[in-house]
């Protein structure tokens, strides 16, 4: 048989001269399957070089080409094939996934959508098309296009289990847990099954069956860093402090490089700030990251601001400080347009709808229609108030809808990304020599926690002690921040509190059932009767919450995150609150509020000086009740709670931020 190809091509083969073109074909998908890259590559570009134009082919060698991260060399292949055979669905699934990667989501679509001219009925295309819409967060259309693959292919197990996934989303948890157990059925030995599982039930607060997940998923697939990040996150949240060295040797490496996590959680175990740096980059190119688009400077008559958040709703900490900067901003010079997608309005979102210029309920809408509505109510200013957060939606911003792009108050570090102009911050918070920490350019408030509830409003109520629980004439060390930020090293110090003081209590907040179990064990392993650890239940009213912060003696700070509203809350409340300044933006919080109230001696840098100036104070109870009597004279009279002047120097960082980009 005669070989195939010029004597010149015949030689990038190594002479393979009686080859016809099928077993050259054959070669090249041989030593792909084998894992020998470079002789795959070969074979392959000798293909293409002598128009051997078949769909493997450029598939194959694509999917090389996506492996060695040579992202646009694959975009032109795929589309070279793409002009020679323009009906190759194939081809047209895998382009798609390329310029995914490539953050293009809308020619994404775009290419699928071709896909699907071609063959309205294809499972696969279906199915990317699904996944597609589940990273534009767009679930109402994910779960129309993974049930129709279904209905084509019933056996694809990862259809289900990212309809399992969108049902997550869509807070239909239970129907979450059907669809993904179908899923484990196809294909037991699942690691992405057990994990996803696993987060359901964390979602449902049934943490013992979450980890159970966590560890048959772990044990599938020990490499994967996302099930390493729930295990870790799901212990942090009910307190479970065994195989701790485990989790500190996790916490070194985790999302750092290769596969990303989301860097929230990692401000509870790491305080380094370099670390949240490299994982807020990694996270948001991974997950995040948009087209560049540049949006030019507004000439509207007044500044029009736009806050966006999730959590514009009862009980979330925003609406204790944010209402009021929303009635004390100027209305002579600024505009004030409020985007919410909060998943359940209730009346604190209809009192922000009566507050703002414009309010707009984009919860249902999509990424495309949401961009679209953002960027026609030309903004000179958009404020992300959420971060990484639950629920938040990083790829508005990622998408560019203002010229100037902020992140403020709900996210206590960097994004990670340019894409945000600046940060705000204080002095304290951002000193000068962590600015090298954040991508976005730093601006200082005089103070940056904003004021929370007149004091007037929280010394309405009358509380007892006896009301909750607490003794009579016992000192009473309070933290209510979540038990989620409490580590062993705060614990063992409180622990040697109580032991030191003996008519004393610890009065926590309860987050969930195991963590009490958990911290209780913890009590009496360092010789501490687990009754000196009492709990408080959540609280409807707001008010009440707030004034029992006063039944406290001394509040106790949690070290890699502070408390944020609930020191302001202590402290609006006349409850002292002590804290160890750390170097991450969530380890400084505190500080920062303590110090703009001028009580820096509650101010500790180091595990020592914490232990025993809380020894101290526990033991000169009349210091605290000076402390405790200063805090109730300045009531309206403190950074604490003038929201008017805290809005006027908000103000004044946005007027020198739009001066500046003009």
């Amino acid at each position: 048989m005669k070989g195939f190809g010029s004597p010149n091509n015949q030689k990038k083969i190594n002479n393979s001269v009686n080859l016809t073109k099928e077993q050259i074909v054959s070669l090249a998908i041989k030593y792909h399957s084998q894992g020998n890259i470079s002789q795959a590559t070969k074979y392959y570009k000798y293909c293409i070089e002598n128009n051997i134009n078949e769909e493997r082919v450029f598939s194959n060698y694509g999917i090389i080409l996506r492996s060695l991260n040579k992202l646009h060399e694959a975009e032109n292949l795929l589309k070279k094939y793409i002009y020679l055979n323009p009906s190759s669905v194939i081809t047209h699934n895998n382009l798609s996934g390329i310029l995914k990667e490539l953050g293009r989501y809308k020619e994404a679509e775009n290419i699928l959508k071709k896909s699907l001219e071609i063959d309205p009925n294809n499972a696969n295309s279906l199915y990317n098309f699904g996944c597609l819409m589940i990273d534009l967060k767009n679930y109402k259309e994910a779960e129309l296009f993974f049930r129709k693959s279904i209905s084509l292919n019933p056996t694809n197990n990862e259809a289900y289990l990212n309809l399992g996934i969108v049902m997550r989303n869509l807070g239909q948890l239970d129907e979450a847990l059907v669809y993904i157990s179908k899923a484990l059925k196809i294909k037991p030995n699942n690691a992405l099954g057990f994990l996803n599982k696993g987060i359901v039930y964390r979602e449902l607060e049934d943490y013992k069956l979450a980890l159970e997940c966590f560890y048959k998923a772990n044990k599938i697939e020990s490499v994967i860093p996302s099930i390493k990040y729930e295990i870790l996150t799901c212990k942090g949240l009910i307190c479970d402090w065994n195989n701790i060295t485990d989790i500190d040797n996790w916490v070194k490496n985790l999302g750092l490089s290769g596969e990303s996590v989301n860097p929230l959680d990692f401000f509870l175990y790491d305080d380094n700030p370099l670390n949240h740096l490299k994982r807020s980059k990694n996270f948001f190119n991974q997950h995040h990251k948009r087209k560049e688009v540049k949006i030019g400077s507004r000439k509207n008559c007044k500044i029009r601001i736009g806050y966006f958040s999730a959590d514009f709703k009862v009980n979330h900490p925003l609406m204790n400080l944010f209402p009021s900067i929303i009635t004390s901003h100027d209305r002579n010079k600024f505009e004030i347009y409020i985007y919410s997608f909060t998943p359940n309005e209730d009346k604190f979102t209809h009192v922000l709808k009566n507050l703002a210029n414009v309010f707009r309920d984009i919860k249902n809408l999509s990424e495309d229609q949401t961009i679209k509505t953002v960027r026609e109510d030309n903004l000179d200013i958009a404020v992300d108030l959420m971060g990484y957060t639950s629920n938040s939606r990083t790829y508005i911003f990622s998408n560019k809808v203002a010229p100037i792009q902020v992140s403020y108050l709900g996210y206590p570090g960097t994004m990670g990304s340019r894409i945000y102009d600046y940060i705000l911050g204080d002095e304290i918070i951002i000193p000068k020599k962590f600015e090298k920490f954040y991508t976005e350019k730093v601006m200082k408030l005089s103070n940056f926690f904003p004021p929370n509830l007149p004091a007037s409003e929280v010394f309405f109520e009358k509380v007892t002690r006896e009301e909750f629980n607490l003794p009579s004439n016992a000192f009473v060390f309070t933290c209510f921040n979540h038990n989620k930020k409490i580590t062993k090293r705060e614990f063992d110090i409180w622990m040697r509190l109580l032991n030191e003081v003996q008519d004393s209590v610890l009065w926590l907040q309860k987050s969930n059932n195991f963590s009490i179990i958990n911290l209780k064990k913890e009590a009496i392993q360092r010789n501490v009767n687990p009754k000196r650890l009492i709990f408080a239940n959540k609280l409807k009213s707001l008010k009440r919450h707030l004034a029992r912060y006063s039944l406290g003696d001394l509040g106790l700070d949690t070290f890699n995150y502070n408390g944020h509203t609930t020191t302001s809350d202590a402290l609006n409340s006349g409850l002292p609150v002590l804290t160890k300044i750390g170097k991450s933006f969530s380890a400084r919080v505190s500080a920062s509020i303590l110090n703009s109230i001028n009580l820096n001696e509650f101010i500790t840098t180091n595990e020592s000086a914490y232990e025993n100036k809380a020894l101290y104070f526990a033991r000169n109870r009349d210091e605290l009740n000076k402390t405790k009597n200063l805090l109730y004279s300045l009531k309206n009279d403190s950074s604490l709670s003038n929201a008017k002047e805290y809005t006027k120097d908000l103000e004044k960082i946005y007027l020198e931020i739009i001066s500046s980009k003009n």
